[in-house]
C-alpha cells in the first residue's frame, strides 16, 4: 500500500488538465502517474462522453470511474459501463430547445444520451470542439433521439449566447433542469440539482475505500466540485467564483501544468 491509497483526484479537463493546445503537458502526466504508483486513483470530471475519456485513458492511468456529462453519469472505463446516471426529462429539453431554435434558427443543439450525441436542429451553425476533436455525432430530429438523455448544449458564439441567457430568464426557465455555462459559447442543461459536485456523492457511495477526494477545476460547472471536494484547487486562470469556493488557488495556469504544481503542494 502506498502513502496515497484511499485519495482520488478528479481534474477537469479543458481550461485545467489540458492546455490551450489540448495536450497534456508532460509534467502533469508524470506527477499523476506517480500518484497513481503511489496508490492514488485518478478520474477526469468532464461535460465529454465516454469515448472521448477513451483518449485520455491512453495517456494517463486513468484508475477511478470518471464523472460526465458534468455530473449527470459515473462511468467506469474498465467495465465500459454507469456506475449512476442522473437523466434529464426529454419534455423539458424539447420546450428549450423548440424555444432556443425559433430565437436563433442556427443554435447548435445537442443533446448527449447514454450511447451518443445527436444533433437535432437541421440549421444549426458548426460546433467548432466537435470538428476540431472529431467528435462523432448522429443528425437525427428531436423528436426521433432514442436512449437515455443525460444532458443537452446550446451553443451560440459568446454574443449571441449572452443574449440567449439573458432572453431565457433561467432562474424561472424550468423546475426540472439546472442550467449553466461550461465556456464562453455553451450552455448546458442537465436535471435538477446535477453538477459535477453531486457526482462526488456517488463516487463515495459506489467506489472503495474512499477517505478523501481532492478535485482540480477552472470554471462555472466545476464550483459544486471544488467546493465539496476535501481539497479543492483553481488554476491561475480559473473565474473568480471558482477561486473563491478553492482551499487553494495555484500560481501557475492551465498552460503551465497546474496539477503538477498541485500535487507537489499537497502531498
Amino acid at each position: 500500500m502506498g502513502d496515497c491509497e484511499g485519495i482520488y483526484l478528479y481534474c477537469d479537463l479543458d481550461g485545467t488538465l489540458l492546455n490551450d493546445e489540448k495536450r497534456v503537458s508532460a509534467e502533469d502526466s508524470a506527477a499523476i502517474a506517480e500518484f497513481v504508483a503511489r496508490g492514488g486513483r485518478f478520474g477526469v470530471a468532464t461535460g465529454r462522453v465516454p469515448g472521448i475519456i477513451g483518449q485520455i485513458e491512453r495517456e494517463l492511468p486513468v484508475n477511478a470511474p470518471c464523472i460526465l456529462y458534468n455530473g449527470a453519469g459515473l462511468y467506469d472505463l474498465s467495465q465500459k459501463r454507469f456506475l449512476a446516471m442522473h437523466p434529464v426529462d426529454r419534455k423539458a429539453c424539447a420546450r428549450i430547445a423548440q424555444k432556443a431554435m425559433r430565437w436563433y434558427p442556427d443554435v447548435c443543439v445537442q443533446i448527449f444520451t447514454d450511447s451518443a450525441i445527436y444533433e437535432v436542429n437541421p440549421g444549426q451553425r458548426d460546433d467548432p470542439q466537435t470538428l476540431i476533436e472529431r467528435i462523432p455525432t448522429v443528425k437525427c430530429p428531436l423528436e426521433e433521439v432514442p436512449d437515455i438523455f443525460l444532458k443537452f448544449i446550446l451553443s451560440l458564439e459568446p454574443a449571441r449566447l449572452g443574449a440567449l441567457v439573458e432572453r431565457m430568464d433561467l432562474p424561472r426557465m424550468d423546475e426540472s433542469l439546472s442550467a449553466f455555462q461550461s465556456s464562453d459559447v455553451y450552455l448546458e442543461f442537465v436535471s435538477k440539482g446535477v453538477c459535477k459536485g453531486i457526482a462526488l456523492g456517488d463516487v463515495r457511495a459506489r467506489c472503495e475505500n474512499v477517505q478523501k477526494i481532492f478535485a482540480v477545476g477552472d470554471y462555472e460547472n466545476d464550483l459544486e466540485m471544488i467546493a465539496l471536494a476535501d481539497i479543492g484547487a483553481a488554476p491561475s486562470n480559473a473565474i473568480d467564483a471558482v477561486k473563491r469556493a478553492a482551499d487553494i488557488v495555484l500560481p501557475v495556469d492551465n498552460n503551465h501544468s497546474a496539477v503538477a504544481k498541485f500535487l507537489e503542494q499537497v502531498l
